[in-house]
């Protein structure tokens, strides 16, 4: 039998695709190095180029044998890893944006009324997320966080379990946390510049 490190990269993706884990670590340790220095050459940042190759090769094994490449592995990877790098670069530019126009708006000094529309601009996103939340996750989320009701008292009040009030808020928070970041952390740089 030939040895994995001598196989073509379609035999080792057919291998792979049949959930040989030996394929996919010959994938991995043939590709890695090219990726990682293809991304360090763009992002500039050897860390930023780590979390993008492990990205890639985490999706690459979680597709598994669903996987169709009408090219090859090595292409496929090459444009996985593009596409992450762009997608990175366009989020530290959004971010890049923000913590300009912030320096700005801070140096102008007409804060203390911008504060206030900041503030209502992120509860009026808050509460179009907690709208768009399944109606039992909605009710429970909007028990404890408006009521301030405890875990227990929510479970007794709804004819739940604590476990499934506790899951149901912790599910809550997961879909709502991505949405506000850049929000929170433009607010957050705010309430520093003004401290």
């Amino acid at each position: 039998m030939v040895s994995n490190d001598l196989m073509s990269d379609t035999d080792l993706f057919s291998l792979f695709k049949g959930g040989d884990k030996a394929a996919f670590k010959q994938i991995y340790e043939r590709y890695w190095p090219l990726l990682y220095v293809s991304a360090c050459k763009i992002l500039k940042d050897e860390d930023e180029a780590k979390d993008v190759i492990q990205e890639v090769f985490v999706a690459l094994l979680d597709k598994g044998a669903q996987l169709e490449i009408t090219s090859s592995i090595s292409v496929y990877l090459y444009s996985a890893v593009r596409y992450k790098v762009l997608d990175l670069i366009s989020r530290r530019k959004v971010r890049l944006d923000h913590q300009e126009s912030l320096a700005q708006y801070i140096s102008v000094g007409n804060y203390s009324t911008d504060r206030k529309l900041i503030e209502n601009e992120i509860n009026v996103e808050i509460e179009k997320g907690i709208q768009d939340l399944p109606v039992k996750m909605r009710e429970i989320f909007e028990l404890s966080r408006k009521e301030e009701l405890s875990h227990k008292q929510i479970a007794k009040t709804l004819n739940l379990s604590d476990k499934t009030v506790k899951k149901q808020i912790s599910n809550a928070l997961k879909i709502l946390k991505p949405r506000f970041t850049d929000y929170y952390c433009l607010f957050f740089a705010l309430i520093l510049a003004l401290l």
